[in-house]
């Protein structure tokens, strides 16, 4: 182990000491102890739950049936397209007895079950969501703050105007950087907010703060910041601590798959902190939805989640939570932890969900730390006395989590765009063939929002890293090695290195998009051009029908009883 640990750390195995041969034999022993243990560990499953094809279950019957057809003599007579199709229906029941083996697995092993470390548990305070709003997204800014009604409750709604004028003023250059447009509780709500909007939220948020902040004059931000309820401040670790049992993972006509008690768990628990987020993404989506609503992936999301006893801030987490950390795909450390001066006692940690399609947790980072460091380290005037509740902790980083949310969702949008001019390139030629009434709509419509937005958004989104009066937004985070090696690597600033990268993508997408759109241009002028064409061909063929109509028309009528052709018909010589 000792060799394999030297050469993991870049060293040189010949320096270590060679072992004794008492040290070969106790290693060579706790191999075969291992191996004994392993080979004993399935004689009890099998003993307790044996193959499939050896007794008289449900799912032997079938699976009998169908060895006996694939193995006996009148295989011979059957085509191999049904010996196929025999052959998948046979695999289909292997998994229903998998399932019963999972579930005689002892509830002590690590290595089928999630174990929780003792008196471990993880809170929710908040959860925070961005929306985008560039040019071409106004028009439904401006109509969905008229229609929410945020501001109707407030005061000062009447000397500075209501919200749509104030974002109006701020888009022309003479408003806000930023300003909070709305605060929204439910109606029991015990928050003393006077100016709030009542209305029926989501039994797991208890109020809702709305900010608005203005990027040069063409991109509003709004960001929401959900205070969680009781109920929601305890949800996902309701789940992470529950008992999952072991169950079957339905792939339609295909080979079910079989989830143990720790991959169910893991399923269960990433699925219910995926649910709280959609909850946000759904109402910020129905209340002011911009461009992040229309993307698959929805709005980025960031959430805060205090331990009562794991701390992040000590290094690399004991080997006991990496199971439980990675069930709640909050892990971190691979390869850096990041730590930012404005969220003491905190990590930001990127979410690293289960390899599935309809996986959102990619799109989101988790504030992660222990309540005790949290709390310590954040205590100010202002916030009542201790013990703080989550839901405080999650008011006093408010501002810094903000700040990091809205650069977190420039990078989002970059990376969006991207994608969606590779999927426009790669399918140019299929969908650009004709240009058609629709097509042409089609293209009208991707030039005034891709094509609109884009240099806006690359001009203004710099400000975030540009402009020094934008220092009461700034954030700064630090990428600190966070692995076992001997010589850690350097670290690095996470918002600077997000601010190159901004600029290269930006650069290169806005490079992309005038290329793409002066090859549409040529390729719609030279389609319009054949399509008149063949619009000219086929009124030549309309008109010389026409004329072909009319003489025979001229022929076998005319004034009278005798027509043309008869009268030709008289003169003509017999």
């Amino acid at each position: 182990m000792s060799e394999v640990e030297g050469l993991q750390s870049g060293g040189d195995d010949s320096t270590e000491p060679p072992k004794s041969t008492s040290e070969q034999a106790t290693t060579q022993e706790s191999a075969t102890v291992d191996s004994q243990a392993i080979h004993d560990k399935f004689e009890r499953a099998y003993a307790l739950v044996p193959a499939i094809g050896t007794q008289w279950r449900w799912y032997d019957v079938p699976y009998r049936t169908l060895m006996w057809l694939l193995t006996s003599k009148p295989r011979r007579f059957l085509h191999w397209r049904v010996r196929r199709t025999l052959n998948r229906a046979l695999n289909f029941f292997s998994p229903f007895n998998d399932l019963e083996r999972q579930r005689v697995e002892p509830l002590d092993d690590p290595f089928h079950n999630l174990i929780i470390p003792e008196n471990e548990s993880v809170q929710q305070g908040g959860i925070w969501v961005a929306e985008f709003f560039p040019p071409s997204y106004y028009p439904m800014l401006l109509k969905a703050l008229k229609k929410n009604g945020w501001d109707k409750e407030s005061y000062f709604s009447n000397r500075d105007g209501t919200n749509a004028e104030k974002v109006t003023n701020a888009r022309r250059g003479r408003g806000f950087s930023w300003s909070r447009i709305g605060t929204v509780a439910r109606p029991n709500s015990g928050y003393m907010v006077f100016d709030a909007k009542r209305e029926v939220l989501p039994e797991e948020f208890e109020l809702v703060e709305l900010t608005a902040m203005q990027l040069g004059q063409g991109l509003t931000v709004v960001v929401a910041f959900i205070r969680l309820s009781k109920m929601g401040q305890s949800s996902l670790n309701s789940v992470w601590t529950a008992q999952h049992e072991p169950s079957l993972e339905w792939r339609g006509l295909r080979r079910p798959g079989v989830l143990d008690r720790r991959l169910a768990a893991t399923r269960a628990t990433q699925a219910e902190r995926e649910r709280i987020h959609d909850l946000a993404r759904n109402w910020l989506s129905r209340s002011c939805g911009g461009f992040f609503s229309g993307t698959q992936s929805g709005q980025p999301v960031i959430d805060l989640n205090v331990f009562a006893n794991h701390d992040p801030m000590n290094g690399r987490a004991p080997q006991e939570y990496s199971m439980p950390l990675g069930t709640l795909a909050m892990e971190g450390g691979y390869p850096y932890n990041y730590i930012s001066p404005q969220i003491a006692g905190a990590v930001l940690v990127p979410a690293r969900g289960m390899r599935d399609k309809k996986d959102r947790l990619e799109n989101c980072w988790g504030v992660v730390g222990s309540y005790d460091r949290v709390s310590d380290e954040n205590d100010r005037a202002g916030y009542g006395e201790k013990p703080y509740s989550v839901t405080t902790l999650a008011a006093m980083l408010d501002d810094p989590i903000r700040s990091f949310l809205v650069r977190d969702a420039i990078m989002q949008y970059a990376r969006k765009v991207a994608d969606d001019y590779s999927a426009a390139r790669d399918m140019a030629r299929v969908n650009h063939r004709k240009f058609g009434p629709r097509q042409i709509e089609a293209l009208r419509h991707q030039l005034l929002t891709t094509s609109l937005d884009l240099p806006v958004m690359a001009r203004d989104s710099a400000e975030l890293w540009t402009m020094p009066w934008r220092s009461s937004d700034g954030i700064q985070v630090n990428a600190v090695d966070a692995s076992d090696r001997k010589k850690p690597s350097a670290g690095f600033d996470l918002i600077e290195e997000w601010g190159k990268r901004r600029e290269e993508q930006f650069q290169h997408l806005v490079e992309e998009d005038t290329a793409y759109r002066d090859v549409l241009s040529t390729v719609a002028s030279l389609g319009a051009s054949a399509e008149d064409t063949k619009l000219g061909r086929r009124a030549l063929f309309v008109a010389g029908v026409s004329l072909a109509v009319s003489m025979v028309t001229l022929l076998v009528t005319g004034p009278g009883d005798a027509s043309l052709w008869s009268q030709l018909l008289e003169y003509m010589p017999r």
